[in-house]
């Protein structure tokens, strides 16, 4: 068995080894084994770090990444990657509707020529949001 220091698996992961026991404090990351009062890890470990890395890059949680986790478990993680993605990617399409909002209304707010706030007001509610149109 190929075993790494934690400093080692940090090292490879790019990682901080603090990050590496945070991980492992919140079951993202089996315990590891210990050699000398040491934490050693399988080299295996390398891979899961890369498919946390993979999931906080896809936008999920550290608490959605670690169901993931306990769901796959060693087995086949293809169908719930695919359910978690589905849901993760409804969740980004509504953000990303809401920024289309606030982003018009930014728009909205730098071309501001109104006399009063009282006026802002009124073009904010008679303006349609999706296109951020209004005099204000």
């Amino acid at each position: 068995m190929n075993v790494l220091t934690i400093g080692q698996v940090a090292s490879r992961a790019g990682l901080r080894a603090s990050a590496i026991r945070y991980y492992e404090s919140r079951g993202l990351l089996p315990a590891a084994s210990r050699q000398g009062g040491k934490r050693v890890y399988d080299a295996t470990i390398l891979e899961r770090l890369g498919a946390i890395e993979l999931a906080k890059a896809a936008g999920f949680g550290l608490d959605e990444i670690r169901a993931l986790m306990s769901r796959a478990g060693s087995g086949r993680p293809g169908p719930i990657w695919n359910e978690l993605g589905r849901a993760k990617h409804a969740d980004l399409q509504q953000q990303i509707a809401n920024l289309v909002t606030k982003k018009n209304v930014l728009a909205m707010i730098r071309g501001c020529r109104c006399a009063t706030v009282e006026e802002c007001g009124r073009a904010f509610n008679a303006a349609p949001l999706s296109a951020g149109r209004g005099r204000a």
